[in-house]
């Protein structure tokens, strides 16, 4: 079956498989700037021992065993931590967590409806209202092009899934997982990674 060439675990799996094998919604995460690697493309990253230094510079990272599975439009990772978290490196230096397992990172992604990056910042995060708020402000999901059509794909995933639409919570934790992921610079020429929210929540 699809991805049975990589190591990621057999719940990763079944939503890749899900997703990439299903061009509108394939499509609708691309459009939430998630674009789902092949089978090939995560067995080479699984096969490269230097990827990560090529991304942020020589350093040591607070976790070892990382896995890419999908990229957003500037060259930015969606990684596999442990088996179990999620987390975003950036091609500026920043990382962290995202989600504290697959199931929430697709819960959070399907509800949200367009780049998460948007709630990554203190005054967000701190304030429900001011979350839900964002989440749906009209002019947000105009900028993405999240239109009805991307809903209607949305729906039959949200529900096979059994997923939430009260996600500021998981949304929350996911942001703040301990220890948190940072990748510290061994080299001079290089400076240690930045927390994806600067400030303390």
């Amino acid at each position: 079956m699809l991805y049975d060439k990589t190591n990621l675990p057999e719940d990763l799996k079944m939503y890749l498989r899900e997703i990439y094998s299903n061009e509108e919604l394939n499509d609708v995460f691309y459009d939430c700037d998630i674009e789902i690697y092949d089978e090939d493309a995560v067995k080479d990253f699984e096969d490269d021992e230097v990827w990560l230094d090529d991304l942020m510079g020589p350093g040591d990272s607070s976790y070892t065993n990382l896995k890419p599975f999908a990229r957003d439009g500037s060259g930015a990772l969606w990684v596999l931590i442990d088996d179990k978290m999620i987390a975003y490196i950036g091609t500026e230096g920043e990382c962290g967590f995202v989600a504290r397992n697959i199931h929430e990172f697709m819960n959070i992604v399907s509800v949200w409806g367009g780049y998460i990056c948007d709630y990554w910042e203190k005054e967000i995060l701190k304030n429900k209202d001011k979350f839900y708020e964002v989440m749906n402000d009209p002019d947000r999901l105009a900028d993405y092009d999240f239109i009805e059509s991307h809903k209607r794909v949305f729906k039959p995933f949200i529900e096979k899934h059994g997923f939430t639409k009260d996600i500021y919570e998981m949304a929350l934790a996911g942001m703040s997982v301990e220890p948190v992921f940072e990748v510290k610079a061994t080299s001079d020429e290089y400076v240690d990674s930045e927390p994806l929210v600067r400030e303390d929540y």
